[in-house]
This record gives C-alpha cells, sequence and structure tokens, in this order.
C-alpha cells in the first residue's frame, strides 16, 4: 500500500491556507493571528499561549507577536488568574469573535470540501484510527 500521508497532509495544510486567507485579508489578519483567534474560539478550556505552542505547534515567538498584536488592534486581552498571578488568560473580545466567526465558516467550507464524498462511517473509521495513532504516539514520549 503507497500512502503518501505526508503529501496528504501537506496538500491540506496549503489548501486549508488558502481557504482562510479571504478571512485574512478582510480582517487584515495575518495567518498566525486568525490562527490564534480560532484556536481560541474552537478550544474552550485551553486560552494561553502555552496551549497554541503545544496543541497548534505554532512557535512562541509567532504567539508572542500574534498576541501582542491582536491585543493591540482589542481583538483579545489578557487576564491573569486570580490563583496564581503567574498565568495569564487569554480571551476573545466581541469584535475578535466576529472575525473568529467568519474563520469557522471559512473551516467548515474547507472541512466540507476536504471529505466531501466520505461517509459517516468512513470518518467514524478514521477518527478511530488517529485516535489510536494519537494513543500510540503518547506512548513513544512516555517511553523516552
Amino acid at each position: 500500500m503507497d500512502i503518501r500521508y505526508f503529501e496528504v497532509m501537506q496538500d491540506m495544510q496549503k489548501n486549508y491556507a488558502r481557504q482562510l486567507e479571504p478571512v485574512c485579508r478582510q480582517w487584515k489578519v495575518t495567518g498566525n493571528e486568525l490562527t490564534v483567534l480560532l484556536f481560541l474560539s474552537n478550544n474552550p478550556g485551553y486560552d494561553r499561549a502555552a496551549d497554541l505552542v503545544e496543541r497548534r505547534g505554532m512557535t512562541k515567538s509567532h504567539v508572542s507577536l500574534s498576541v501582542g498584536t491582536l491585543e493591540h488592534r482589542g481583538l483579545l486581552r489578557r487576564r491573569r488568574e486570580d490563583r496564581d498571578r503567574r498565568q495569564m488568560h487569554l480571551e476573545l473580545t466581541e469584535a475578535g469573535w466576529e472575525i473568529a466567526r467568519c474563520g469557522q465558516a471559512a473551516q467548515k467550507q474547507f472541512f466540507s470540501a476536504a471529505f466531501q464524498g466520505i461517509t459517516r462511517q468512513e470518518l467514524d473509521d478514521w477518527y478511530g484510527i488517529l485516535q489510536r495513532m494519537w494513543e500510540n504516539m503518547q506512548a513513544m514520549q512516555d517511553n523516552r
């Protein structure tokens, strides 16, 4: 079986970025800034810069720059945690949510096109395989 996993993933990333380009142009945000807005809107409970680095794979410098710009533009704000003043949480402002909703619509269009012709059962099987692969990757990290 010839599976070109990395080529498929690379093509998906390129097409995903192309799908989001009009949103970036419309709202005058960079791809990284839109990624921050979308991550925060799509992942409640993961609202720290470290979560973007760990879960989205962004570099610390890109997260820092994007968060600073978004905060300056009034699209997000930082909030200190009451229990641990060192912990900084990020939250979208209403203006940030407006952009995020446009980005979510573009994401929905992308995934609808990407999964066109794939049955619910095939998707369920695929999600199951991804879950097992993720567990295998976690086990590999734990065994280091």
